[in-house]
């Protein structure tokens, strides 16, 4: 927990070249793609690529799939976005055709559970979901859930 709020407190230092550096890597990624394109997006990736989604939006994305994802996280995240929230609401990004949000019942690094889908508009949806009764924040574990496999029709 400690070497995540480091690496979200790098990433989101407003003076941090490396922010800009991100979003356009996620960019130059998406630009690539020819065809409907699905972002997953895991933990800090997620607002990584909820800021470069809003930078760059020169792609329609059909699904943007943020499991384990801090955006809503007081204090350490939601305020500190760019866009910033307006009167307490961020923006689904442009060009974002469905959002979705999954989170682990004990996934500490996606708390407040639920809370993307209160506190960004037009989330399609958020879906609790059992990731690993220990292991409840890993990338893999994530990509193992039948809601992943279901939404992304892998």
């Amino acid at each position: 927990m400690v070497a995540f709020f480091r690496e979200v407190e790098a990433y989101l230092r407003a003076d941090a070249p490396h922010r800009t550096l991100a979003q356009l890597d996620v960019a130059n990624a998406i630009a690539g793609v020819d065809g409907p394109i699905t972002v997953v997006a895991h933990s800090l990736g997620s607002v990584v690529a909820y800021e470069a989604l809003h930078r760059y939006p020169q792609k329609e994305i059909e699904l943007f799939v943020t499991p384990g994802s801090p955006l809503a996280m007081p204090v350490a995240v939601f305020p500190r976005l760019d866009p910033a929230p307006v009167n307490g609401f961020g923006a689904r990004p442009p060009g974002v055709e469905r959002w979705v949000n999954l989170a682990d019942r004990g996934d500490l690094m996606a708390i407040p559970r639920g809370d993307i889908a209160r506190r960004f508009r037009d989330v399609e949806a958020h879906q609790d979901v059992s990731v690993h009764w220990l292991d409840f924040h890993t990338a893999a574990n994530y990509l193992r859930t039948e809601a992943l496999a279901t939404l992304t029709h892998v």
